[in-house]
């Protein structure tokens, strides 16, 4: 039973990426803006990637400044919104369906102030099953 619960923690470990305690600088003021950039890669056992799927936590507390995380490959983006700063939920999950391939992750918010977020973040294949995922160390621009 421990080996079973040992499992079940490991495997929703490596179910998602993170990128933790970032931060959007007050001095850039409210067009502060971070790019992050992360590769949806095939494997041999999954195939190819056919998504990006992630969302955005604001880790500030209560405060009207609402961040948002847009996804884009391809021509292709999408947008979701954390309204709650604070609490523990992040914002409604969102994916773009560009395949293999460099996907762009933009963070901003709405008004001058720092603004710490969390990203979760990972790469599917048509099935819905995890595939590799690379993990940004520096982001492509840091506001």
């Amino acid at each position: 039973m421990v080996l079973s619960l040992f499992s079940a923690g490991y495997a929703a470990s490596v179910a998602a990426h993170d990128l933790k305690f970032k931060l959007l600088f007050a001095t850039n003021g409210a067009g502060a803006t971070d790019v992050w950039e992360v590769s949806c890669l095939s494997s041999s056992t999954l195939g190819d990637s056919a998504r990006l799927v992630a969302n955005i936590k604001d880790f500030s507390p209560d405060d009207s400044n609402f961040i948002s995380l847009v996804i884009y490959k391809d021509g292709k983006a999408v947008t979701s919104t954390d309204l709650v700063g604070g609490n523990d939920a992040y914002s409604p999950l969102v994916s773009v369906n560009a395949g293999n391939g460099v996907y762009t992750m933009i963070a901003n918010h709405t008004r001058v102030g720092n603004q710490v977020y969390f990203i979760e973040y990972h790469c599917e294949n048509a099935a819905g099953d995890h595939t590799p995922t690379t993990v940004p160390t520096t982001p492509v621009q840091d506001q």
